[in-house]
């Protein structure tokens, strides 16, 4: 039996370096990271075992150490590069949606924030 589930790390509080200006790259800034990631989770349903599960922990480590790591100029860059390094990275992961928020953006007008949200499939992988 598949039992498909989407799995969910939710506002999950980085310091990144990723921007466009000087000052960004410079000194960083607090970003918030989203993901529900697909998965057939049956096996840990039956087992009730974690090692038959995906480990959040390891998840949350992992999108830390994509996220943080590299730099990029665009938002839309890293959120891609993330999506693809937890595809990689999770083989038991068949999609994820990834929403990235820059909690202080360069603009003048008083806003919460900027981001971007994507979907990136296995067989997007192959592109």
């Amino acid at each position: 039996m598949t039992l498909k589930a989407r799995i969910l790390i939710e506002q999950l509080e980085v310091h990144a370096y990723h921007g466009w200006h000087a000052h960004e790259k410079e000194f960083g800034q607090p970003f918030t990271v989203d993901l529900e990631l697909e998965a057939d989770i049956s096996r840990e349903a039956a087992s009730d075992d974690l090692h038959d599960a995906l480990d959040y922990a390891a998840l949350v480590r992992v999108t830390r150490k994509l996220f943080v790591e590299s730099r990029y100029k665009l938002v839309e860059a890293a959120a891609a590069a993330l999506a693809r390094g937890l595809l990689t990275q999770f083989s038991r992961v068949q999609a994820v949606d990834v929403r990235v928020r820059k909690l202080k953006p360069p603009i003048p007008e008083r806003i919460d924030a900027v981001g971007v949200k994507l979907r990136m499939e296995r067989a997007d992988l192959a592109d």
